[in-house]
């Protein structure tokens, strides 16, 4: 769980500047000695500044979104052109916000309409000429430039699709698909209720990861696209559960 708990007190350094050690152990539920564990690795790592009593995130630090871009983005974009080769001419598909469905939205090239709740996906999506691209509306989360909260998923209501690529923060055999972030989790199963077929993307660095806020099991997913990192036996175990995985082929050169 720490790994969950560490992120999720990167995400919250980064929306309020400064938090406490006592504010963040009542926020966990935790002995302040646990959070200073936390605080140390995430000090070692580069991702916040430790000081008397707390932390505070520094200005000059990228969001996560873009810290999260260079990883495996070799993975990332082979996933991508492997999910963007199941849509099929005319439909209408939702892609999530995320790093994995945005090297989708970079792969994408049949006439369709994309809903959307991310801005750098409607940003790469707006200039493709055969793509009608919707966006939600919701509020901006800096972490991720995803639009989050109750009108974004008033504004899923009423849409339908016939696909969904779907993204995680965590993808674990056992205990399904998480992130570390409630918002985020709300309008993931706003998306999953709205398509008829649901796609996850994820690179093989998210296997047996968990965090906070289990958001869908196994028996949502109809397609899993991932690398060639993932197990044979892991596979085999989806399988059983009604998944088909689908592995990129990871190629020396861009097509």
């Amino acid at each position: 769980m720490s790994s969950g708990r560490q992120e999720e007190i990167r995400f919250l350094l980064q929306e309020h500047g400064h938090l406490t050690v006592t504010q963040l152990a009542e926020r966990f539920h935790v002995s302040e000695m646990t959070i200073r564990r936390d605080l140390k690795t995430l000090a070692s790592l580069g991702f916040i500044q430790r000081e008397h009593g707390g932390a505070v995130y520094p200005q000059e630090q990228k969001p996560l979104f873009l810290n999260r871009l260079g990883e495996a983005e070799r993975e990332k974009t082979w996933i991508g052109r492997k999910a963007a080769d199941l849509i099929e001419e005319g439909e209408s598909i939702i892609i999530d916000a995320g790093t994995t469905t945005l090297a989708v939205a970079h792969a994408l090239s049949k006439k369709c309409v994309v809903i959307t709740n991310s801005l750098p996906i409607a940003g790469v999506l707006g200039t493709k000429k055969d793509v009608t691209v919707i966006m939600t509306g919701g509020e901006i989360r800096g972490n991720t430039y995803a639009l989050v909260g109750p009108l974004t998923r008033a504004s899923l209501a009423g849409l339908n699709a016939d696909k969904l690529f779907l993204a995680a923060t965590g993808v674990n055999l056992d205990r399904g698909l998480s992130t570390a972030n409630m918002l985020e989790n709300e309008v993931k199963q706003a998306m999953l209720s709205r398509a008829k077929q649901v796609i996850l993307v994820a690179d093989s660095s998210k296997i047996g990861k968990v965090f906070y806020h289990t958001f869908a099991y196994w028996d949502k997913i109809h397609i899993f696209v991932t690398d060639s990192n993932f197990s044979d036996q892991a596979q085999l175990s989806l399988k059983e559960k009604g998944v088909r995985v689908i592995i990129a082929p990871m190629q020396t050169r861009d097509r």
